[in-house]
C-alpha cells in the first residue's frame, strides 16, 4: 500500500550479502536482455531499487526502472496496457486495484512461474497470504508487503497505569479512557481522509459486511451502525486534532507524542525505526487487533507482478525471484521495506528481536481475512463512505441516518460492478 510515505527511504548496504536466487523452470536460461520496472514511491520501491546492481551483475540482465506517484500510477499502468505497448515488464500496484486490473486482463497469471519455483517457495506463506494476489483463481500479483491492521501501544504508559493490550473493543476503549484521564492522549486512528480504512475494519469486526454476495449494500445493518457509533465514541478519547489525521499523520503523532495506543497497519513500522520520527523508541509495543463479534484480520499491502503485454516475462520473473525469493528474504526486510509475511521471516528469532512487530504478521488460520473490497467500483464506494462517516464524526448526522443514506447511495454504484 501507500503507507509510511515519511518512513526511512535510505537503502542499507545489502549488496554484499545478496545471493542470486535459483531460477524456476519457467524462467530457466531464456531470461536475458533487459526489463523495465514500474514502481510507486514507497519503502518497498526503494528496497527493490537497491537490489538492481547486484542482479544486473549476476545475470547480465539490464534493469531500467521508473517511479510514478501513487495518485497517477494505476491510471498510467492501465493506459499503457490498453495501448499494448509492452512498456513494462514488472509493475508494482496497490491491492485495491487488483480487481480492475483483473477485469481489464492486464496482468499475467504468475501461477506457472510460482509452481515451478523452489526459490520463491509459495509454501512459505500462509494460505491467506497465498490468496492475497489472486483474482478469479489466478495469481496476478506477488505479495510485496504484508500489512495487517494491528494494535500499537506505549509500553511505558501501559506499565505506569497497569494496563495490558486490549483483547476486545470494550477493553480498547476503556484503556484509552484511563490513559486520557491520566493526562496523556488516549488513543489515535485516522478519522480524516483515510477514515474508510478504520471504519470498514470495525464494520467487519462487529460482524457486518459492506455488501452481500449479490452486491447489494449492507452498510445500514445493525452491526455496521454499531461499528460507526463505536468509531465516533473513540474520537472522544483521542487527542485534539485527530479528526483530520491521515494514516501518516496518525503514525507520526503516535510516535512523536504521548498517546497511549494506535490502531494502524503494520506497514507503518518503518517509521518507528526512524529516530527523527520516533521520539518514543524502546517504548513501542504491538499486539493483535482487538476482537469483536467476528474474528477477522484486515490485511493490506502492495502487490507486484508482470503485465500481460510484457516483452520479457522470463527475465521479469527472474528479477522477482531474486528480490522476493526465500534466499534474499532477510536482505529485503533489512533494506527498509515493509516485511513480507513469510513464515521463515516472522518466526526468525534474530529478525523478531530487531523487528518486534513481525509476530503480528502470523495470521491465525481461524481468522476471517478481509482486504480492500475486490470490486472495480471501490473508488466511488470509498468516496461515498468517507463522506457519510465524516457526517457522523462531525455530529451532522446520527450513525443510523448516515448509514441509511449511504446504503441508498451505494445501490447505483454497486449496480455498475461487472457480474460474473
Amino acid at each position: 500500500m501507500f503507507y509510511g510515505k515519511k518512513a526511512r527511504l535510505i537503502p542499507l548496504a545489502i549488496v554484499s550479502i545478496l545471493i542470486l536466487a535459483g531460477c524456476s523452470k519457467a524462467s530457466s536460461d531464456k531470461a536475458s536482455g533487459e526489463i523495465n520496472v514500474f514502481l510507486i514511491p514507497s519503502p518497498s520501491s526503494t528496497s527493490i531499487q537497491s537490489f538492481i546492481p547486484e542482479f544486473e551483475k549476476q545475470t547480465g540482465i539490464k534493469v531500467n526502472f521508473s517511479e510514478t506517484p501513487y495518485g497517477e500510477a494505476h491510471q498510467k499502468q492501465l493506459l499503457s496496457y490498453q495501448q499494448k505497448s509492452g512498456a513494462y515488464d514488472v509493475a508494482q500496484f496497490d491491492n485495491t486495484f487488483l480487481a480492475p486490473f483483473c477485469q481489464a486482463k492486464v496482468m499475467l497469471s504468475l501461477d506457472k512461474f510460482i509452481q515451478g519455483s523452489k526459490e520463491y517457495d509459495i509454501g512459505d506463506f500462509s494460505t491467506a497470504q497465498q490468496d492475497y494476489g489472486k483474482c478469479k483463481g489466478q495469481t496476478l500479483g506477488l505479495t510485496l508487503s504484508t500489512e495487517p491492521m494491528i494494535q500499537w501501544y506505549r509500553t511505558d504508559i501501559y506499565k505506569k497505569l497497569g494496563l495490558t493490550p486490549a483483547k476486545t473493543w470494550d477493553e480498547y476503549y476503556t484503556n484509552a479512557k484511563k490513559i486520557q484521564a491520566s493526562g496523556e492522549g488516549g488513543q489515535i486512528m485516522g478519522f480524516g481522509p483515510n477514515v474508510s480504512w478504520w471504519w470498514m475494519t470495525l464494520v467487519w469486526s462487529f460482524g457486518g459486511h459492506l455488501y452481500d454476495d449479490s452486491l447489494n449494500p449492507t452498510v445500514n445493518s445493525k452491526e455496521a451502525v454499531a461499528a460507526t457509533d463505536y468509531l465516533k465514541k473513540l474520537l472522544a478519547v483521542s487527542p485534539k486534532g485527530a479528526i483530520t489525521a491521515s494514516g501518516d499523520d496518525v503514525t507520526s503523532r503516535f510516535l512523536g507524542e504521548n498517546i497511549g495506543a494506535m490502531l494502524n497497519y503494520s506497514g507503518y513500522y518503518g517509521m518507528a525505526l526512524d529516530p527523527k520520527i520516533n521520539k518514543n523508541q524502546g517504548n513501542i509495543g504491538t499486539a493483535p487487533m482487538p476482537m469483536g463479534a467476528a474474528d477477522i484480520t484486515h490485511l493490506a499491502g502492495w502487490n507486484i507482478g508482470i503485465p500481460a503485454d510484457a516483452k520479457n516475462p522470463d527475465a521479469a520473473w527472474k528479477f522477482l525471484e531474486f528480490v522476493l525469493g526465500k534466499t534474499n528474504s532477510k536482505a529485503y526486510l533489512e533494506s527498509g521495506a515493509a516485511a513480507i509475511g513469510r513464515q521463515s521471516i516472522i518466526n526468525d528469532p534474530e529478525l523478531v528481536a530487531k523487528n518486534p512487530y513481525l509476530p503480528q504478521l502470523n495470521i491465525p488460520a481461524s481468522s476471517r481475512v478481509e482486504r480492500y473490497p475486490q470490486i472495480a467500483v471501490w473508488p466511488e464506494f470509498e468516496t461515498a463512505a468517507i463522506e457519510a462517516v465524516t457526517q457522523v464524526l462531525t455530529g451532522k448526522q446520527s450513525s443510523q441516518a448516515a448509514m441509511d443514506a449511504l446504503n441508498e447511495k451505494l445501490k447505483p454504484i454497486l449496480a455498475k460492478e461487472p457480474r460474473g
